[in-house]
């Protein structure tokens, strides 16, 4: 079954890009205090913590590599 779809062709749109738009008011943040985080979104920021701990480690151990300050033992 086909539905019938009217177009009004006589409605002007505007589009108005946002520097150019009247500011809005912000919300305010006072008396919200901390957010508490659920299970999985604290697992997530721990394991994207200790990925960013591990990628600076390999960076430091390449870095030492590269200008041959490791003791030849630990290459």
């Amino acid at each position: 079954m086909a539905a019938h779809i009217a177009h009004n062709f006589d409605e002007t749109l505007y589009v108005i890009h946002p520097l150019d738009a009247a500011p809005e008011q912000k919300c305010s943040t006072e008396g919200l205090g901390p957010m508490e985080l659920t299970r999985p979104v604290r697992t997530s920021l721990f394991i994207l913590r200790a990925y960013l701990v591990a990628i600076t480690l390999v960076l430091l151990y390449r870095t030492l590599e590269l200008t041959n300050l490791l003791p030849h033992h630990l290459r």
